[in-house]
């Protein structure tokens, strides 16, 4: 084996432990002498948090999700244990938004520290297929996916919102909330499904056959229901289902991208015939 070179020897598996109480650090400790510490300040601020609840304190969401810290003498330590990349994400989706109740004018007192919270997030994230994503003002870590991005772009905001979400960390294995999606995303496309077929017949009738039968659009667990019923899906695992569920998912993202070209093709070729008339 060659000799590793120096950025080859940087990269390193990530340590959420380490990664958290890096994190913490930064949220605990002050930037400079007579500066409040961004943990102080979010509890400062956190009566005018609009999803409160019947919270009283930021230190009680703490408490709520695991993520306590105490002091040794007067640095503030953090007690939370990693047990799991979920757990990893709930710490990072809780500090990222807690860190916008913050005013924008007071944040600038914590720039430097919020800067390296943001970069360590990001790349901590990134290194385990996830990122950011801010929905409505809320700021969510979803798997990262090109086709998602790329469809997020171009769908309206509402249902943009639905899209991100099943790509949300906790929405893994919860099959009602991501059939729920998908049937959003399926009432979106019935409007254009005459332009589908003529885009990708193939695709239109493998995608009308997985909604229709896989418990999507219609109940297909009924055994009474002798016209619905579908036995192949019922005896299915959860974690196939869910992968059936993945997949019809991508195939309504892949419809939206070929509806999306079909409209770009359209166009180039109306701005052809104006240049093919005009040199007449």
């Amino acid at each position: 084996m060659g000799r590793k070179n120096y950025f080859e020897k940087l990269e390193r598996e990530i340590n959420l432990q380490r990664e958290y109480e890096k994190i913490e650090s930064l949220v605990l400790q002050s930037e400079a002498f007579g500066i409040p510490s961004i943990e102080n300040d979010i509890e400062r601020y956190f009566i005018n948090w609009k999803y409160k609840a019947n919270y009283l304190s930021f230190y009680e969401i703490r408490e709520q999700l695991g993520f306590t810290y105490g002091f040794d003498g007067v640095v503030a330590v953090s007690y939370g244990s990693i047990d799991s990349i979920n757990d990893f994400f709930d710490y990072c989706e809780m500090i990222v938004n807690m860190i916008y109740i913050i005013p924008e004018g007071k944040r600038l007192s914590h720039v430097d520290n919020i800067n390296k919270i943001k970069r360590l997030v990001n790349y901590d994230l990134n290194s385990l297929n996830h990122e950011i994503r801010k929905i409505d003002d809320k700021y969510l870590i979803i798997q990262k996916d090109a086709a998602v991005s790329e469809v997020v772009d171009i769908v309206k905001d509402s249902l943009a919102k639905i899209i991100l979400e099943y790509n949300h960390y906790l929405l893994k294995g919860d099959l009602e909330r991501k059939k729920a999606i998908l049937l959003k995303i399926v009432h979106v496309l019935e409007s254009k499904k005459q332009e589908i077929k003529k885009i990708n017949y193939q695709l239109h009738s493998d995608y009308s056959y997985l909604i229709n039968n896989f418990n999507i659009r219609h109940n297909n667990c009924d055994i009474s229901n002798t016209k619905n019923y579908n036995e192949k899906f019922v005896k299915m695992s959860d974690q196939e289902k869910e992968e059936w569920y993945d997949e019809i998912y991508q195939m309504g993202l892949l419809i939206f991208l070929l509806l999306e070209n079909k409209e770009k093709s359209t166009k180039i070729v109306n701005i052809k015939d104006i240049q093919r008339n005009a040199k007449k």
